[in-house]
């Protein structure tokens, strides 16, 4: 797909994130396959809501790390709290800040998810949510919060490795994880235990999609405008995770993605002009910033969060969820993550990375500088954003700067 078929629109033309994936459902007319997994983006949250409504078991959680498989096998649909961003506005801001007393510091995801979760009280809607505690210090607040009104919350114990953990104490840590997985499955069926044989054929799944996606990936490196930024943010950084709660058909819809790309043509022209990108930061719901890397000439095609070490299927299911998590960067030091994002640039000659956080999320701007001053020393370009969490369009000066990026790293 060559990029003189991109599309030209002004993000303030679309002031929604459903009609952005609206859009890129019709930029996307030419695959059946990234429609059908935009379709499950955006049906993610709705749809588990109706299941949950019909009678199927689901909960608010953060969706990834061991969470995702371990609820699939216990029979509840994981649905990540974080998606309802999308449906957050301005007025969003001012639940938090005014019914629960937000500073106006904190940052706007948690003052979003906290808003929706206030809407939904007595909505007859999911109503447990599964916490982390090592997410971040608002979170935590946000928890204790909702619970006061109403929701019933359990979060797990902090799940992190430091960068000298290894041998007796990393054993000590695997064997805490999995005690926390039991109480996570005692909460939400009365029962101390998980069916292995269940878990075991989520452990398999997980590894299929994971092998699936890195083939994905590969793919992109020649064909890298036939799936726009938005498309494989979401299909990476959410469905990976999760499966948009559709497991069955989040990997069918995968797999013709994968008979797509095989079997589309290469366009030289577009080897020669894209500007290959690495991708440092969340899924933000400022989805005009991927179609501003898009009429720039950039493609997304690397990420941070989408490290591709598999399970291990040689000891049980359990186990291999905990030591899946300590052998990857979700449970660790800033420089775990880095190294991913290493990693990522050299294998693609990457010409930027785009480091993009939360506003009010001290930790990721943290983490952030200490990317930018890495990633500088290796003469790497790095553009530091920080957006809002809430729907609508990003602001001009965001998408100033991304266009400027993009367009800086063409010239050079």
């Amino acid at each position: 797909m060559t990029k003189s078929l991109a599309y030209a629109l002004e993000p303030e033309d679309i002031n929604t994130q459903k009609e952005y994936i609206a859009y890129s459902k019709g930029v996307h007319s030419y695959s059946p396959a990234i429609n059908k997994l935009l379709d499950l983006s955006d049906d993610y949250v709705p749809g588990a809501e109706r299941a949950f409504k019909a009678g199927h078991p689901a909960v608010w959680c953060q969706a990834n790390n061991f969470v995702p498989p371990l609820l699939y096998s216990l029979g509840v649909i994981p649905v990540a709290a974080g998606e309802m961003g999308r449906y957050s506005a301005k007025e969003d801001m001012l639940i938090a800040e005014d019914i629960y007393q937000f500073p106006v510091e904190t940052c706007s995801m948690v003052k979003c998810v906290v808003a929706q979760w206030h809407k939904r009280i007595n909505s007859g809607t999911i109503n447990r949510i599964l916490a982390n505690s090592s997410g971040c210090e608002p979170y935590n607040m946000a928890w204790e919060i909702v619970k006061k009104h109403g929701y019933d919350v359990y979060s797990n114990e902090v799940i992190y490795r430091g960068p000298t953990v290894h041998g007796e104490r990393l054993e000590q840590l695997v064997k805490f994880t999995m005690e926390q997985m039991l109480d996570v499955a005692e909460w939400l069926t009365g029962r101390r235990e998980v069916d292995e044989e269940k878990l075991r054929i989520e452990v398999a799944r997980k590894n299929r999609l994971l092998t699936k996606l890195k083939k994905v990936l590969e793919l992109r490196r020649s064909h890298p405008f036939y799936m726009k930024s938005l498309a494989i943010i979401l299909t990476l950084n959410v469905g990976l995770a999760n499966y948009f709660g559709q497991p069955q058909a989040y990997e069918a819809a995968i797999d013709e993605l994968i008979s797509e790309l095989e079997n589309a043509p290469i366009n030289e022209k577009d080897l020669e002009t894209v500007i290959p990108l690495v991708w440092a930061g969340g899924t933000g719901q400022e989805f005009g910033i991927y179609e501003a890397i898009d009429q720039a000439g950039g493609a997304l095609l690397g990420l941070r969060s989408v490290p591709f070490r598999l399970y291990r299927e040689d000891v049980p299911p359990l186990e291999a969820l905990a030591r899946w998590i300590y052998d990857n960067s979700g449970a660790g030091a800033g420089v775990y993550a880095r190294n991913v994002l290493d990693s990522e640039v050299e294998r693609l000659k990457a010409k930027g990375v785009i480091l993009y956080g939360y506003i009010g999320c001290s930790y990721s701007t943290v983490n952030r500088e200490m990317f930018r001053k890495f990633f500088h020393a290796k003469g790497v370009a790095c553009v530091n954003l920080e957006g809002s969490f809430q729907t609508g369009a990003p602001t001009g000066q965001v998408l100033t700067r991304v266009k400027a990026f993009v367009e800086m790293l063409a010239a050079a």
